[in-house]
């Protein structure tokens, strides 16, 4: 296939941690190896940078709210690129990128639908209005939507086109690096660091801890610690943001703080030795904000069992009875029933890791999801 410019627009993106970040950056690796030339536009200030491969421009912001910002920009940037790739949710671009695709302004416009926007309180409000009024005019500006599973798509806003017109849609899952993140021993380092016992089994959670992550249900895992199933496990929480000093106040007031550690953003380098301290992976996110569950993914490819929120999207990978245990969203008795079986049964914990890790190598590889980008690309510019 000849070279094509492509524009990929991202209300986040690295360094900031976070589902969509790593799509994003998944996205730009991906189709710069398929030989296109690939241009990341992200709120923010700051110097094009160049990457592996690609390259990273910043939109200027007029207003910003979270990862919400307010970046006309977006559109123009889409300019003179056969191909644009927006990852939506992204309050404050979308609206330019599609406007742009409408005028023609673009070439092809591919949407990244990666969960219905919920929020709590005055952003639940606020999201609902707009939804009713802008969401499905952007939607319809696609000549793609691309999801990470049909299942959340059938469940979500993308439910009517599921059902009415599914040629549109495509499913593009994100990968894993199963070369990095793979089986290995605790790293006797890391327990010393936090503290942990060796004599005691840990439940790890990853994943951020600001309020745009909201749903992930740390909350419901300390509480689940209190479970006497659960006596004497201990609890390694991973991940940073605003919310932390909340969750801490929560561990000290049940009594927990000596067996549930908060180790803080970790570096990518170290990430994968963390996943590897887990007996047992706890994925507990409240709702549908959570649409597949990378972090979960990533554990799997480890080799660690999880346990995870029965959620449309999360039951893709974290298959029941298979690689983990699928429990009922928010409650603290199903997480920590289901946490404890795991932990009493050696045998069950070494089979969910394998099939884990073997789904992980099958079917959400880097060299699978590029394969699967080839084929959408294609499909895109046969006829032009």
């Amino acid at each position: 296939m000849a070279e094509r410019r492509i524009a990929i627009v991202t209300p986040a993106f690295l360094p900031y941690r976070g589902g969509m970040c790593v799509v994003a950056q998944q996205d730009a690796e991906q189709l710069a190896a398929l030989g296109h030339k690939v241009d990341v536009f992200v709120p923010g200030e700051g110097q094009p940078q160049g990457k592996g491969g690609y390259g990273v421009h910043r939109l200027r912001v007029w207003f910003r709210y979270g990862n919400a910002a307010w970046v006309p920009g977006a559109g123009r940037a889409c300019e003179d690129h056969d191909l644009a790739v927006l990852h939506y949710p992204f309050f404050g671009g979308a609206e330019a990128v599609a406007l742009a695709r409408y005028r023609g302004r673009c070439g092809k416009l591919v949407i990244y639908y990666h969960m219905d926007t919920i929020g709590r309180g005055v952003v639940r409000a606020v999201s609902r209005a707009y939804n009713s009024i802008m969401r499905d005019r952007i939607l319809q500006a696609a000549d793609r939507i691309l999801v990470t599973s049909f299942d959340y798509a059938r469940s979500s806003a993308l439910e009517d086109i599921a059902r009415t017109d599914p040629s549109r849609l495509r499913e593009l899952p994100p990968a894993v690096d199963i070369g990095r993140f793979a089986p290995g021993e605790k790293a006797a380092s890391l327990m010393d660091r936090y503290g942990l016992d060796a004599r005691k089994p840990v439940v790890v959670f990853v994943g951020g801890l600001d309020k745009a992550h909201y749903f992930k249900g740390v909350d419901i895992l300390i509480r689940s610690l209190v479970v006497k199933s659960l006596d004497g496990v201990q609890a390694l929480v991973v991940g940073e943001g605003g919310l932390r000093s909340g969750y801490e106040k929560l561990v000290g007031d049940l009594g927990l703080s000596d067996r549930v550690k908060f180790a803080g953003a970790v570096s990518d380098s170290e990430l994968p030795d963390h996943y590897r301290l887990a007996d047992v992976f706890a994925f507990p996110s409240i709702d549908r904000s959570e649409a597949f569950g990378i972090a979960a993914l990533e554990a799997m490819s480890c080799g660690v069992p999880v346990v995870a929120s029965d959620l449309p999207g999360v039951r893709t990978i974290v298959r029941d009875g298979e690689t983990g245990y699928l429990v009922k969203p928010g409650s603290v008795s199903a997480l920590a029933a289901r946490l404890a079986d795991i932990l009493d049964d050696g045998r069950l914990r070494k089979t969910f890791g394998e099939n884990g890790r073997n789904m992980a190598v099958d079917e959400y590889s880097y060299e699978r999801r590029t394969e699967k980008w080839g084929r959408i690309a294609e499909e895109l510019f046969k006829n032009r």
